[in-house]
């Protein structure tokens, strides 16, 4: 498996991966420039009723699924970090490992990058919480409502991946008809009226 910091190679779909053990979420995205275009989104949900065993099988299936249908040059996740419960932790870690083991067999680049980092560059400070990342994902990639946050983290990622071969996407230059309103404007009310969830705890 190829887990690397080097620049993405430019021209291929880039696939956005939150894992988790119920709910993995994923976000295909083709760029082309500044300009973004979502492939494909929605998250990975095996039965809770199976075995743990199974849900990784399950979650390996499906992501491997996704790259032999969209062919991506990369897979982006966040980066590994401390997790106040071990358990959880624990399980994040198989999960994780079941959508990179997809990307090996398929012989699709890993690359991760730190929490900071993709806050960084979606919003342009590393301390955003996830309403405001989730109302500039949803600004940058023209969505039309917002998106559980699974599948916005996954994204987030995405576009973090593919900003690291451009100028920083907090100053690019949205593509036509995507809001144009900076988070930044917002008010924890705005983006709640708007529909973005704030965590004070992310």
């Amino acid at each position: 498996m190829i887990v690397s910091d080097s620049p993405p190679a430019p021209g291929g779909p880039i696939l956005g991966i939150d894992p988790g053990s119920v709910h993995t979420g994923y976000g295909l995205i083709q760029t082309s420039g500044h300009k973004f275009t979502v492939l494909t989104l929605g998250t990975v949900s095996p039965k809770t009723s199976l075995e743990f065993a199974q849900r990784l099988a399950y979650i390996h299936r499906s992501v491997l699924n996704l790259i032999t249908t969209f062919q991506p040059s990369a897979m982006a996740l966040e980066d590994v970090f401390t997790h106040k419960n071990p358990k959880s932790a624990f399980k994040l870690a198989h999960a994780r490992a079941a959508a990179m083991l997809a990307a090996a067999l398929s012989n699709v680049p890993v690359f991760e990058y730190s929490p900071t980092l993709i806050k960084n560059s979606i919003t342009g400070t590393g301390r955003a919480d996830k309403g405001q990342v989730a109302f500039m994902v949803s600004s940058v990639l023209g969505l039309s409502e917002p998106q559980p946050p699974d599948v916005t983290d996954a994204l987030a990622v995405a576009i973090c991946h593919a900003g690291q071969e451009s100028m920083p996407l907090v100053t690019a230059r949205m593509a036509s008809g995507n809001r144009g309103t900076s988070w930044r404007r917002l008010s924890p009310e705005d983006l709640l009226a708007l529909g973005y969830k704030i965590d004070p705890n992310s």
